[in-house]
């Protein structure tokens, strides 16, 4: 008896996370379809400008020649978060996919 019961429960447990993910899928898929707003623009101004940011500065310090100056850094992050700003203005779906796990880099360390 008490086998069945656990059988049962891994079963619920097993259906209980399919469903999540089959929700959580098609809240994505009706947000992709759907048309863009005016939020999806801003929070993918915001997702560009930040995971850009990040994209620009480490993939100059570790493409580029080194040493490198810090004027130079600054200039390649300004120019970075300007051409993510403009990429989530134009594509704010796919820059905000693509760009939020930058966006979050680093946001979690040293605040506990």
């Amino acid at each position: 008896m008490r086998k069945n019961a656990s059988l049962i429960s891994v079963a619920l447990g097993a259906n209980m996370i399919r469903s999540f993910f089959d929700r959580r899928r098609q809240y994505f898929v009706d947000w992709w379809h759907a048309p863009i707003t005016q939020k999806d623009r801003a929070l993918g101004a915001l997702v560009g400008g930040l995971g850009s940011f990040w994209i620009g500065v480490l993939g100059r310090i570790l493409l580029g020649p080194l040493p490198v100056s810090l004027s130079t850094i600054g200039w390649w992050a300004l120019g970075s978060v300007v051409v993510g700003v403009m990429l989530a203005i134009i594509f704010p779906k796919v820059t905000t996919c693509v760009c939020f796990p930058f966006s979050v880099f680093g946001g979690g360390s040293g605040t506990y």
